[in-house]
């Protein structure tokens, strides 16, 4: 995906720039025009890695904005969520319950704070403390936009279907958005730092099918509706996109800085 979108702006920055307008806007603007052409720029992250991340960023916001409006004023959402709650009620059994059960634990605030310790220490250990930043304030920034996203929707949650009760409001799903914000980001890393390209898919893989997972475990036990999951999704990608910004920015500004000083 991310190699279709690099080449899709190459094309669109190659054709640009053989247009007579873009042309003159260069003259008169050369200052800007350079700017704006770093952004397209592929030998750096702060160049068109960063411009399609923020792209994505932009996207992923909107399309959260859009789905809390519609669980706000949409009557269609409101039935797609509980009609797809009662029918997962529908084919409950007490087996599949209690293992989604011990799976849903992985995207608790305890599963946080016992992974991202035992990070920690590694990344402390191999002097990795840009990493160390980036997952706290990802962690951070998840656990402070839940809070406030509940107390700001006050959505109900379909307490008549729930396995076990809880007690907080539903929207955003805690569970999903930590648990995109905890496997995401650590699935982040293992990439960065892993070279066998087997070794990296199998840690997106693994990462993705148990963010996933959680996030059906919260719908199948009847805690959270289906619009609470996807909006966790959302927002907890959010915060893993920040958290990468870090790291990749304070790597060029690293590499930038041992160039200048090397003789």
């Amino acid at each position: 995906m991310l190699h279709f979108l690099t080449r899709f702006f190459q094309s669109i920055g190659r054709w640009l720039a053989r247009q007579p307008l873009a042309q003159r806007f260069y003259q008169r603007f050369p200052g800007l025009s350079r700017f704006l052409l770093r952004r397209f720029d592929t030998t750096t992250f702060i160049g068109l890695p960063l411009t399609i991340l923020l792209l994505v960023v932009g996207i992923n916001a909107a399309l959260l904005s859009q789905l809390t409006e519609d669980v706000i004023e949409s009557e269609g959402v409101v039935h797609v969520d509980k009609a797809f709650t009662q029918f997962l009620y529908s084919m409950r059994s007490e087996w599949l319950s209690q293992t989604f059960y011990a799976l849903t634990q992985l995207g608790t605030r305890e599963a946080t704070f016992a992974v991202g310790g035992l990070a920690t220490i590694v990344f402390l250990y191999k002097r990795r403390y840009t990493a160390v930043l980036a997952f706290w304030l990802t962690m951070a920034g998840v656990g402070l936009s839940v809070q406030y996203g509940k107390k700001f929707i006050s959505r109900d949650r379909p307490t008549e279907v729930a396995f076990y009760p809880e007690h907080n409001f539903s929207f955003p799903s805690g569970h999903a958005t930590t648990s995109m914000g905890l496997w995401g980001i650590l699935a982040y890393f293992g990439y960065r730092h892993l070279h066998q390209k087997r070794l990296r898919n199998a840690v997106l893989a693994g990462a993705a099918a148990l963010i996933l997972l959680i996030g059906f475990s919260r719908i199948y036990l009847g805690v959270h509706f289906l619009s609470d999951v996807l909006a966790g999704f959302l927002l907890g990608a959010m915060w893993v996109l920040l958290g990468i910004s870090i790291v990749e920015v304070m790597s060029y500004l690293r590499a930038r800085k041992k160039l200048q000083t090397s003789p």
